[in-house]
């Protein structure tokens, strides 16, 4: 799982966002996710809140992230241009949730 979350919305999920995590919850439990976020200060605190609220659904989230800036990656903050550093800290995500993914597989196995 990946998800992308603006930084204004990061003190509360919509109610819909929380609609689907919980009509989810036993598809996602004991997997990965990794986040892709901008905003102000690169949407940190909307990730951290997700953090949150994705492991009382049982979901592993990895440590690294993608934080895009607003001032930095989107061209007069609507054209998403994101700068070429980006690109390692995707690659270290999605090996990160791809290596969990992996270990977590045994545990998601003895629940069927």
């Amino acid at each position: 799982m990946s998800s992308s979350r603006p930084e204004y919305k990061s003190w509360h999920l919509r109610r819909a966002s929380r609609t689907r995590i919980d009509f989810l919850f036993a598809e996602w439990n004991n997997k990965a996710a990794g986040f892709v976020s901008y905003g102000g200060v690169s949407g940190a605190r909307a990730v951290e809140h997700l953090r949150l609220v994705l492991a009382e659904v049982q979901i592993a989230t990895v440590r690294n992230q993608v934080l895009l800036s607003m001032f930095t990656d989107f061209e007069n903050f609507s054209v998403f241009k994101p700068a070429s550093q980006h690109e390692k800290s995707v690659h270290a995500m999605f090996d990160q949730v791809i290596a969990w993914g992996g270990a977590l597989k045994t545990l998601r196995e003895k629940q069927t």
